[in-house]
C-alpha cells in the first residue's frame, strides 16, 4: 500500500467513495440473497409439509387395513409436482408400505431423520449443496401413530428462481456501481479542484516569484477559509515585497549618490593634494635655494664663529623644509596612484618573515619576536605591503623602550588575516583615530627618537584601505605601549 499516498487526490477521493459504496452494496446484496434463499427454502418446506399432511391423512385407512395399493394411489397424486423426486409411506415399525418414484435415480434416496432445531441452519446449507430437501411427517389415527410419510423434493426450481433473482440483483448492483462512479467522478471536484488550484498557484509563485496571483473561490467551508487565508498571506507578502523594493531602490539611489559624492570628494582631495604639493614644491624650492645660497655666502665671508649657532639652526630648518617638501610630495603621489595599482596573489606570512630577517640585520639593538601563522595567501601589492610593514616597524622602534620586545604576529581566520605590531613605550592618545591623519603626530615625546612628520601611519592607513582592509590602534594591556593591527581580506579584487 506504499503507492496509495502517491496517487493524485482526485483518484484517492473517487477510490474512497467507490470502495465505501461498493462495500455497502455488496453487503446489502449478500444479505438480500441469503434472506431470499432462506425464504424460498422455507416456502418449499411448508408446501411439502402441507402435501405430507394431506396425503398422510388420506392414507390412514390404507395403513389400518393394510391396503398398499390405495396408499400408492395416494402418493401418485404427487405427479402434479415436478419437483417431487421421491415419496414413501412407512408402517409403524419402519417397514416400507408404499412409495412413489418418478425418476430413475430416486430409488437410491434413503429415508433420513428430520432435522432438529439446533442444527436446522446446518441442515439448510446441507440441503442447498446436496440439491434436495425432505419432509417427514407422522400419520396419526385418533392421536396414535400408525405410520410415517416421507417426501423428498428437488431444489432445481429453487435454484432457478434464486439464480434469476441474483441475476437481477447483480444487474442492479452494476447499475448502482456505475451511478456511484458517475456521482463520485462529479462530486470529487468539490474537494480536489480547490486543492489543485492551490497547488498550481503555489507552483507558479515558486517559479515566477509573482505574489500578485490570487485564487478565486467563493466557498464558505473549511477549504474556502483556507483559500481566503492563503490569499491574505499572498497580499501581505506582496505588500512587503513592494516596500522592500521601494526601500531597496531608495537605498541604491542613496548609495549611488553617496558613492558619487565620495568619489568626487576623493578626486577633489587628490587634486588639492597634487596642487598643494606642486605649489609647496615650487615655493619652498625657491625659498630654500635662496636660503641655501645666502648661508653659503655668509659662511664664506664671515669668520666670526659666533654665527655658527645661527648657521647650524638655519641649516636644520632648511633640512626640515626639504623633508616636509618630500613628505608632501610622497603623500600626494601615493594617494593619487595607490588605488590604480593591481593586486596579485602572494604569501603574506612569507613576506613578513623575510622582512623581519632584514629588520634584525638593520636594527641589531632591538629585540624582534614573531608569531606567524604560515601559508597565509592574500591578493596584494608586495611593494606596498613591505612599505606598510616598514612604517609599522619604524613606528614601533621610534616609540619603544630600550631592551623591550617588539612582537610581530600574523593570524588568520576564515575570511581575514591580521598583522599586529606591539611595543612597550609611549602611550597612545585618547583620540586614537587622529594619529592616522596626514601630518598628525600625537604620541608622547618621552620615547620618541627622531622628528616625526606624521606621514608613516597615514601611509599605513592608505595601503590597508587600498587592499580592502583597515587599521586600528589599541593600548597595550597591563603595560604602557601600543598595538597596531592591520586587517586584510583573504580574497580581494581592487577596482581602479
Amino acid at each position: 500500500m506504499a503507492w496509495l499516498p502517491n496517487l493524485p487526490i482526485k483518484i484517492k477521493l473517487i477510490a474512497m467513495m467507490m470502495i465505501t459504496s461498493s462495500a455497502t452494496t455488496l453487503l446489502m446484496v449478500l444479505a438480500i440473497a441469503v434472506n431470499e434463499a432462506v425464504t424460498e427454502h422455507g416456502t418449499l418446506e411448508k408446501e411439502l409439509e402441507t402435501l405430507a399432511q394431506v396425503i398422510g391423512s388420506r392414507s390412514t385407512g390404507a395403513l389400518t387395513f393394510n391396503d398398499s395399493r390405495t396408499a400408492t394411489e395416494n402418493l401418485g397424486a404427487l405427479q402434479a409436482k415436478d419437483n417431487i423426486v421421491y415419496a414413501a409411506i412407512f408402517q409403524q415399525d419402519g417397514t416400507l408400505f408404499a412409495d412413489y418414484k418418478p425418476a430413475p435415480h430416486s430409488s437410491e434416496i434413503q429415508k433420513t431423520d428430520p432435522p432438529k432445531l439446533n442444527n436446522a441452519l446446518r441442515q439448510f446449507f446441507t440441503n442447498i449443496f446436496s440439491g434436495t430437501t425432505q419432509i417427514s411427517k407422522d400419520i396419526l389415527l385418533e392421536g396414535e401413530r400408525i405410520g410415517e410419510i416421507l417426501i423428498i423434493s428437488s431444489l432445481d426450481t429453487f435454484y432457478t428462481s434464486l439464480a434469476n433473482y441474483l441475476g437481477w440483483v447483480a444487474v442492479i448492483g452494476v447499475i448502482c456501481f456505475g451511478i456511484s462512479l458517475l456521482v463520485a467522478s462529479r462530486l470529487h471536484h468539490l474537494i480536489s479542484n480547490p486543492i489543485l488550484n492551490l497547488h498550481e498557484v503555489t507552483n507558479t509563485i515558486s517559479d515566477k516569484n509573482d505574489y500578485a496571483l490570487r485564487i478565486k473561490e467563493n466557498r464558505k467551508d473549511e477549504l474556502g477559509m483556507l483559500i481566503i487565508s492563503f490569499n491574505h498571506m499572498l497580499e501581505q507578502i506582496q505588500i512587503r515585497d513592494q516596500e522592500l523594493a521601494r526601500y531597496s531602490n531608495q537605498l541604491e539611489t542613496e548609495v549611488a549618490d553617496r558613492t558619487h559624492e565620495l568619489f568626487e570628494a576623493k578626486q577633489r582631495r587628490i587634486y588639492w593634494l597634487e596642487n598643494m604639493a606642486r605649489f609647496l614644491k615650487h615655493e619652498l624650492k625657491n625659498a630654500t635655494v635662496g636660503i641655501k645660497t645666502s648661508l653659503e655666502l655668509m659662511e664664506r665671508r664671515l669668520q666670526d664663529h659666533t654665527l655658527d649657532v645661527y648657521l647650524i639652526r638655519a641649516g636644520k630648518s632648511l633640512e626640515f623644509m626639504n623633508a616636509l617638501l618630500g613628505s608632501v610630495s610622497n603623500a600626494s603621489n601615493l594617494e593619487a596612484s595607490i588605488y590604480k595599482e593591481l593586486l596579485a596573489p602572494l604569501d603574506f606570512s612569507l613576506l613578513v618573515d623575510t622582512q623581519l630577517e632584514e629588520y634584525r640585520s638593520i636594527y641589531p639593538d632591538y629585540i624582534l619576536q614573531e608569531q606567524l601563522e604560515m601559508d597565509v595567501h592574500i591578493s596584494g601589492n608586495s611593494i606596498r605591503l613591505k612599505q606598510m610593514l616598514d612604517k609599522l616597524i619604524s613606528n614601533a622602534f621610534e616609540h619603544s623602550k630600550e631592551n623591550t620586545i617588539i612582537l610581530v604576529s600574523v593570524l588568520k581566520n576564515d575570511t581575514h588575516v591580521e598583522l599586529s605590531v606591539a611595543n612597550e613605550g609611549a602611550k597612545l592618545p585618547e583620540d586614537k583615530d587622529r594619529i592616522f591623519d596626514l601630518f598628525v603626530s600625537l604620541r608622547d615625546d618621552e620615547y620618541q627618537k627622531s622628528d616625526s612628520l606624521g606621514l608613516g601611519l597615514y601611509l599605513v592607513k592608505l595601503i590597508a584601505e587600498s587592499h580592502g582592509g583597515w587599521v586600528k590602534a589599541e593600548d597595550l594591556q597591563d603595560k604602557n605601549g601600543a598595538v597596531f593591527t592591520v586587517t586584510l581580506p583573504l580574497n580581494y579584487t581592487n577596482v581602479s
